[in-house]
């Protein structure tokens, strides 16, 4: 069955997942009459043979944009307006949607009278290594992403487009306004898959969130912040300590205000707090069980936690200084 939607998908040197995806889309329980690759490939993309085939019989719009050095926000602001349909639907080369996922969203769509369904998206992990990254970041719980949505075109006149200046983080801000403007968007029934989790290593990963966190901190809606104060409370809480005995109690044993080891039981405390915080309670609450969490992995998922928190506040004070400059 086809329905008049357009179907909008960036695509930037990610050929092969992106040909998996116009695969999967030959598959579905119900086809968009439209699709808009918006392409910034170092190389020329070539759609296959066999997908131009599944367009034609079906008598689908295929059209492929080309663009240079495209952010997403900027691919998927070009794909808006060049669409034909009154509703849109977003995905990525990096996930993966089941055969009933569009006619799922577009059932929302009309039974509840709503300005759209939001995207869903689950983050795979079959490797230890890869449940470890998971657990330091997304979790276990499918989460609210762009990707996935399907919405009215109109919303985009109430909220205004993409950000097309930032590498990331535009998804982000464009749902906070959402919410600001009191758009009524609704759940989905089905989630995308991300399965990249399997194939990068912890220097990919790390470098990812510090190029993604250099942009996105620029944003009003950034919560970097949040780390930032963290780190900066415990610094203070350990220099207060290290300074306790000394001016209040001018290293009196004798005196009430003495405290013996403050420093380095403050040390510990934040230390143990942390651990807790990102090793246990951050997980738990994203839905990773306790059975990988206990007896040990939590002490690899804070150090990886660690790492993160690190390049994040490293990349936001990355940027402050760029945009100084």
């Amino acid at each position: 069955m086809i329905r008049d939607v357009s179907l909008i998908i960036p695509s930037q040197n990610a050929e092969k997942n992106l040909f998996k995806l116009l695969k999967c889309i030959s598959e579905w329980d119900i086809i968009p009459n439209e699709i808009i690759i918006v392409d910034s490939s170092d190389d020329k993309l070539i759609i296959p043979n066999y997908f131009n085939i599944f367009v034609k019989n079906n008598n689908i719009k295929l059209s492929v944009i080309y663009g240079k050095n495209l952010y997403p926000g900027h691919a998927r602001n070009i794909g808006i307006e060049a669409s034909n349909n009154n509703i849109v639907a977003f995905l990525d080369t990096s996930t993966m949607p089941k055969r009933t996922w569009l006619s799922s969203g577009l059932e929302i769509l009309s039974t509840q009278n709503s300005s759209g369904v939001w995207g869903k998206t689950y983050y795979e992990a079959d490797k230890f290594l890869a449940k470890i990254y998971k657990a330091s970041t997304f979790g276990d719980k499918p989460i609210k992403t762009l990707p996935g949505s399907i919405l009215k075109k109109n919303v985009f006149k109430r909220c205004g487009l993409f950000i097309e200046t930032t590498r990331a983080g535009e998804d982000g801000d464009w749902i906070n306004r959402s919410i600001v403007h009191g758009l009524n968007i609704s759940i989905p029934y089905e989630f995308l898959n991300y399965s990249e989790f399997n194939e990068v290593n912890a220097q990919q990963i790390l470098r990812k969130w510090f190029r993604n966190y250099s942009h996105s901190s620029q944003l009003p809606y950034s919560k970097v912040h949040r780390d930032f104060y963290y780190y900066g409370v415990s610094f203070f809480a350990v220099l207060v300590a290290f300074n306790w005995n000394a001016v209040l109690a001018s290293w009196d044993s004798e005196s009430a205000l003495y405290i013996p080891n403050i420093t380095k039981i403050s040390a510990l405390v934040i230390l143990i707090s942390y651990i807790f915080i990102r090793g246990i309670f951050i997980p738990k609450r994203k839905g990773v069980s306790l059975k990988f969490i206990f007896p040990i992995n939590f002490i690899i998922i804070s150090f990886f936690s660690a790492m993160i928190d690190f390049v994040k506040i490293l990349a936001f004070a990355f940027s402050k200084f760029t945009k100084k400059i």
